[in-house]
């Protein structure tokens, strides 16, 4: 039987810095094949907590009503601007 367990990291960014710099900037690797630019939606987040910019366009094209109504960004384009909460789901994190 296998089971989950989840590692936590904290970190302190600058405000309005987007999540995929706050992730490198922590250690935390994502997948993000554009390098940031927004256009593979490989960058798959998930907002457990806390207070991030809307969604943008590309958000909004990339991932569908659905996914950004469970929470799930983009973190090259999430800007965060308060303590936050957020999940990279593992099959998007590079381990």
């Amino acid at each position: 039987m296998s089971i989950q367990v989840n590692f936590i990291c904290k970190t302190e960014i600058k405000e309005g810095l987007n999540a995929l710099k706050a992730a490198k900037e922590a250690k935390v690797k994502i997948k993000a094949p554009c390098d940031g630019k927004g256009k593979c939606g490989k960058c798959l987040i998930r907002i457990v907590d806390g207070d991030v910019s809307e969604p943008t366009k590309q958000e909004k094209k990339l991932l569908g009503k659905e996914k950004l109504r469970q929470g799930y960004r983009l973190a090259c384009e999430t800007a965060i601007s308060e303590n936050a909460v957020i999940e990279v789901p593992q099959k998007h994190s590079k381990i």
